[in-house]
Protein backbone atom coordinates (compact mmCIF):
# COMPACT_ATOMS: atom_id res chain seq x y z
CA UNK A 1 0.00 0.00 0.00
CA UNK A 2 1.38 3.48 -0.76
CA UNK A 3 2.40 6.03 1.63
CA UNK A 4 -0.63 8.54 0.58
CA UNK A 5 -2.92 5.86 0.58
CA UNK A 6 -2.23 4.84 4.11
CA UNK A 7 -2.24 8.53 5.01
CA UNK A 8 -6.06 8.77 3.50
CA UNK A 9 -7.12 5.64 5.70
CA UNK A 10 -4.99 5.78 8.63
CA UNK A 11 -6.55 6.48 12.35
CA UNK A 12 -2.72 7.85 13.27
CA UNK A 13 -2.00 9.51 9.81
CA UNK A 14 0.93 11.59 10.49
CA UNK A 15 2.59 9.07 13.07
CA UNK A 16 3.49 6.16 10.51
CA UNK A 17 5.26 3.09 11.29
CA UNK A 18 9.20 2.01 10.58
CA UNK A 19 9.37 0.21 7.73
CA UNK A 20 10.78 -3.38 7.20
CA UNK A 21 14.19 -1.69 6.38
CA UNK A 22 14.14 1.41 8.80
CA UNK A 23 14.14 -1.67 11.55
CA UNK A 24 16.84 -3.31 10.07
CA UNK A 25 18.70 0.07 9.83
CA UNK A 26 18.19 0.96 13.49
CA UNK A 27 19.74 -2.58 14.15
CA UNK A 28 22.45 -1.97 12.08
CA UNK A 29 22.48 1.74 14.28
CA UNK A 30 22.50 0.13 17.45
CA UNK A 31 25.12 -2.79 16.47
CA UNK A 32 27.97 -0.32 15.56
CA UNK A 33 26.95 2.25 18.39
CA UNK A 34 27.74 -0.81 20.52
CA UNK A 35 30.95 -1.15 18.84
CA UNK A 36 32.04 2.23 19.71
CA UNK A 37 30.92 2.37 23.12
CA UNK A 38 32.69 -1.42 24.02
CA UNK A 39 35.44 0.11 22.70
CA UNK A 40 35.50 3.71 24.25
CA UNK A 41 35.00 1.70 27.59
CA UNK A 42 31.62 3.54 27.82
CA UNK A 43 29.07 2.22 30.54
CA UNK A 44 25.04 2.23 29.90
CA UNK A 45 24.63 4.47 33.37
CA UNK A 46 26.26 7.32 31.58
CA UNK A 47 24.31 6.77 28.33
CA UNK A 48 21.12 9.08 28.09
CA UNK A 49 18.66 8.18 25.35
CA UNK A 50 16.09 10.97 24.29
CA UNK A 51 13.50 9.86 21.20
CA UNK A 52 11.25 12.22 19.41
CA UNK A 53 7.87 10.91 20.86
CA UNK A 54 7.00 9.84 17.18
CA UNK A 55 6.79 6.05 16.75
CA UNK A 56 9.43 5.59 14.05
CA UNK A 57 11.61 7.37 16.11
CA UNK A 58 10.52 5.26 19.90
CA UNK A 59 10.88 2.22 17.17
CA UNK A 60 14.32 3.23 16.47
CA UNK A 61 15.43 3.38 19.82
CA UNK A 62 14.14 0.29 20.93
CA UNK A 63 16.01 -1.31 18.19
CA UNK A 64 19.22 0.68 19.16
CA UNK A 65 19.32 -0.19 22.58
CA UNK A 66 18.71 -3.74 21.72
CA UNK A 67 21.45 -3.66 20.38
CA UNK A 68 24.07 -2.70 22.83
CA UNK A 69 25.28 -6.24 24.14
CA UNK A 70 28.61 -5.46 24.40
CA UNK A 71 28.59 -1.90 26.29
CA UNK A 72 29.13 -2.14 29.93
CA UNK A 73 26.13 -1.83 32.58
CA UNK A 74 24.02 -4.35 30.54
CA UNK A 75 22.53 -1.35 28.64
CA UNK A 76 19.26 -3.47 26.95
CA UNK A 77 18.25 -4.25 30.25
CA UNK A 78 18.85 -1.09 31.86
CA UNK A 79 18.51 1.95 29.79
CA UNK A 80 15.24 4.25 29.21
CA UNK A 81 13.93 5.84 26.16
CA UNK A 82 13.30 9.28 27.33
CA UNK A 83 10.29 10.86 24.99
CA UNK A 84 11.86 14.21 24.01
CA UNK A 85 9.09 16.58 22.83
CA UNK A 86 11.47 19.45 21.65
CA UNK A 87 13.16 17.24 19.04
CA UNK A 88 9.97 16.10 17.58
CA UNK A 89 9.46 16.42 13.82
CA UNK A 90 9.38 20.02 12.40
CA UNK A 91 5.98 21.46 10.69
CA UNK A 92 5.67 23.81 8.61
CA UNK A 93 2.28 23.09 7.69
CA UNK A 94 -0.87 23.06 10.11
CA UNK A 95 0.37 20.42 13.34
CA UNK A 96 -2.28 17.75 12.28
CA UNK A 97 1.07 15.35 12.41
CA UNK A 98 1.47 16.24 16.04
CA UNK A 99 -2.33 15.65 16.67
CA UNK A 100 -1.49 11.99 15.81
CA UNK A 101 0.89 11.44 18.96
CA UNK A 102 -0.92 8.97 22.02
CA UNK A 103 -0.38 9.86 25.16
CA UNK A 104 2.74 7.95 26.29
CA UNK A 105 0.92 5.64 29.03
CA UNK A 106 -0.68 3.88 25.69
CA UNK A 107 3.14 3.56 23.81
CA UNK A 108 4.53 2.05 27.45
CA UNK A 109 2.15 -0.72 26.53
CA UNK A 110 4.24 -1.08 23.63
CA UNK A 111 7.96 -0.24 24.44
CA UNK A 112 8.24 -1.18 28.27
CA UNK A 113 11.26 0.72 27.86
CA UNK A 114 9.58 4.12 27.56
CA UNK A 115 10.15 6.45 30.72
CA UNK A 116 6.86 8.14 30.98
CA UNK A 117 7.32 9.90 33.73
CA UNK A 118 10.07 11.98 32.05
CA UNK A 119 9.43 15.66 31.62
CA UNK A 120 10.26 17.02 28.31
CA UNK A 121 12.36 20.67 28.18
CA UNK A 122 10.24 22.62 26.62
CA UNK A 123 7.20 21.72 23.85
CA UNK A 124 7.27 23.78 20.88
CA UNK A 125 4.39 25.76 19.89
CA UNK A 126 2.74 24.94 16.22
CA UNK A 127 2.35 25.18 13.44
CA UNK A 128 6.49 25.88 12.76
CA UNK A 129 8.01 28.35 10.09
CA UNK A 130 11.64 27.24 8.86
CA UNK A 131 12.93 30.68 11.34
CA UNK A 132 10.88 29.68 14.16
CA UNK A 133 11.70 26.04 13.70
CA UNK A 134 15.49 26.76 13.72
CA UNK A 135 15.23 29.38 16.86
CA UNK A 136 13.40 25.88 18.39
CA UNK A 137 16.76 24.19 17.59
CA UNK A 138 18.97 26.99 19.14
CA UNK A 139 16.52 26.66 21.94
CA UNK A 140 16.94 23.25 22.05
CA UNK A 141 20.75 22.78 22.54
CA UNK A 142 20.86 26.26 24.84
CA UNK A 143 18.37 23.90 26.96
CA UNK A 144 19.90 20.59 26.47
CA UNK A 145 23.41 21.96 27.47
CA UNK A 146 21.96 23.33 30.62
CA UNK A 147 20.04 19.78 31.52
CA UNK A 148 23.31 17.58 30.44
CA UNK A 149 25.82 19.40 31.98
CA UNK A 150 29.54 17.94 30.74
CA UNK A 151 31.01 14.31 32.33
CA UNK A 152 33.85 12.87 30.98
CA UNK A 153 32.72 9.60 29.25
CA UNK A 154 28.85 10.39 29.24
CA UNK A 155 27.08 9.92 26.06
CA UNK A 156 23.37 11.63 25.17
CA UNK A 157 21.91 9.72 22.19
CA UNK A 158 19.42 11.81 20.38
CA UNK A 159 16.98 10.13 17.90
CA UNK A 160 15.08 12.67 15.97
CA UNK A 161 14.19 13.19 12.26
CA UNK A 162 16.23 14.74 9.45
CA UNK A 163 15.38 18.26 10.24
CA UNK A 164 16.45 18.28 13.62
CA UNK A 165 19.26 16.19 12.69
CA UNK A 166 20.59 19.38 10.78
CA UNK A 167 18.73 22.28 12.65
CA UNK A 168 20.47 20.80 16.42
CA UNK A 169 24.06 20.25 14.80
CA UNK A 170 23.24 24.01 13.40
CA UNK A 171 23.04 24.95 16.65
CA UNK A 172 24.93 22.85 18.81
CA UNK A 173 28.07 24.11 16.48
CA UNK A 174 28.01 27.17 15.23
CA UNK A 175 28.32 26.13 11.42
CA UNK A 176 26.61 27.47 8.46
CA UNK A 177 23.19 25.09 7.24
CA UNK A 178 25.23 24.34 4.02
CA UNK A 179 28.70 23.04 6.06
CA UNK A 180 26.30 20.12 7.60
CA UNK A 181 25.65 17.13 5.74
CA UNK A 182 21.93 15.81 4.75
CA UNK A 183 20.59 13.34 6.90
CA UNK A 184 19.50 10.13 6.05
CA UNK A 185 17.53 7.12 7.55
CA UNK A 186 19.70 6.51 10.55
CA UNK A 187 22.30 9.02 9.34
CA UNK A 188 24.90 9.98 12.56
CA UNK A 189 25.71 12.92 13.44
CA UNK A 190 28.29 12.53 16.30
CA UNK A 191 28.88 15.64 18.57
CA UNK A 192 31.69 16.59 21.05
CA UNK A 193 31.96 18.71 23.52
CA UNK A 194 34.71 19.95 25.84
CA UNK A 195 34.78 20.70 29.73
CA UNK A 196 33.26 24.72 30.72
CA UNK A 197 32.25 25.02 26.64
CA UNK A 198 29.08 24.97 25.33
CA UNK A 199 29.74 25.15 21.42
CA UNK A 200 30.08 21.63 20.16
CA UNK A 201 32.82 20.08 17.86
CA UNK A 202 31.92 18.16 14.47
CA UNK A 203 33.84 16.24 11.76
CA UNK A 204 34.14 18.77 8.23
CA UNK A 205 30.93 18.10 6.05
CA UNK A 206 33.72 16.45 3.40
CA UNK A 207 36.18 14.53 6.12
CA UNK A 208 36.37 10.68 5.08
CA UNK A 209 34.16 8.66 6.52
CA UNK A 210 33.75 11.71 8.86
CA UNK A 211 31.05 11.29 11.51
CA UNK A 212 28.83 14.38 10.02
CA UNK A 213 26.00 12.39 8.77
CA UNK A 214 27.78 9.20 8.63
CA UNK A 215 26.18 6.21 6.72
CA UNK A 216 28.89 3.54 6.43
CA UNK A 217 27.54 1.22 9.11
CA UNK A 218 24.61 0.89 6.60
CA UNK A 219 24.55 -2.11 4.49
CA UNK A 220 21.19 -0.33 2.62
CA UNK A 221 20.40 2.92 2.94
CA UNK A 222 17.24 1.99 0.21
CA UNK A 223 16.59 3.20 -2.86
CA UNK A 224 13.12 5.37 -2.12
CA UNK A 225 14.40 8.14 0.45
CA UNK A 226 16.78 10.79 -0.28
CA UNK A 227 18.82 12.34 2.31
CA UNK A 228 17.47 15.60 3.60
CA UNK A 229 19.23 18.89 3.96
CA UNK A 230 16.58 20.96 2.00
CA UNK A 231 18.70 23.99 4.08
CA UNK A 232 21.25 23.81 1.88
CA UNK A 233 22.01 23.47 -1.54
CA UNK A 234 20.85 21.28 -4.86
CA UNK A 235 22.92 18.88 -6.42
CA UNK A 236 22.55 19.52 -10.14
CA UNK A 237 22.73 16.07 -10.45
CA UNK A 238 19.33 15.62 -10.47
CA UNK A 239 18.99 12.79 -7.52
CA UNK A 240 17.65 15.03 -5.22
CA UNK A 241 20.51 15.10 -2.74
CA UNK A 242 20.73 18.79 -0.75
CA UNK A 243 23.35 19.61 1.32
CA UNK A 244 27.14 20.68 0.72
CA UNK A 245 28.28 20.20 -2.57
CA UNK A 246 31.23 17.56 -1.82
Amino acid sequence: MKYVKWRKTAERPGDPSLSTLGHRQARSTGSFLDSLFSKDGINARNIKLLSSPFLRCVQTSNEIISELKSTSGNAPDTLHIQPEYCIFECDFLSGDWHSSLPQMSERKCYFPRLDETYQSIFVPPLPETRETFLSRCDKTMKELNKAHTYRPNSVIIIVTHAACCIGITKSATGLKLDEINAAAPCGIFKLVRSANVETWNIDRYDVKEGMNGYVDHLDDIGDKTIPWNHFGPRNDGGDGYTGPIK
